[in-house]
C-alpha cells in the first residue's frame, strides 16, 4: 500500500487543498524566504487583510506546514515559520512546481 492510500491524508493532498485557498502560496513563500511576524508578513503579502492572514496563518499551522513561535511577550510578538515537512516538500522539488503554477495564475 502506497503512502497516499493510507488512512492519513497524502502531503501533497493537504498541500493542493491549502493552496487552492487564496494567499496560502503566497504566505508559504514568504516563509520559504526567512520566519517572520505577523506585520511584516502583512506588509510583504500585497493586498491581504489582517483577519484573511490571520484565518490563513490558523490553517497552514493546523495543517503542520506553519510553526508559531511566541518570541516577546510584552509586547506580544509572534514569529511564523516553515516547519521541516514543509521545507522538506519545498526543497525537494516535490510541491515547488505546483507552488510556483499556483502563484502565477493568481
Amino acid at each position: 500500500m502506497d503512502n497516499c492510500s493510507e488512512v492519513s491524508v497524502c502531503p501533497i493532498v493537504k498541500w493542493l487543498d491549502l493552496f487552492e485557498k487564496k494567499w496560502s502560496i503566497r504566505i508559504v513563500r514568504q516563509l520559504y524566504a526567512k520566519p517572520r511576524g505577523f506585520n511584516a508578513l502583512k506588509v510583504n503579502v500585497h493586498g491581504i487583510t489582517q483577519g484573511v492572514l490571520s484565518q490563513r496563518l490558523g490553517e497552514l499551522e493546523s495543517a503542520g506546514i506553519v510553526s508559531r513561535k511566541v518570541v516577546n511577550k510584552k509586547p506580544l510578538q509572534v514569529e511564523y515559520s516553515l516547519n521541516e515537512e514543509a521545507k522538506c516538500m519545498l526543497n525537494c522539488g516535490i510541491v515547488r512546481p505546483v507552488a510556483e503554477s499556483v502563484s502565477v495564475i493568481r
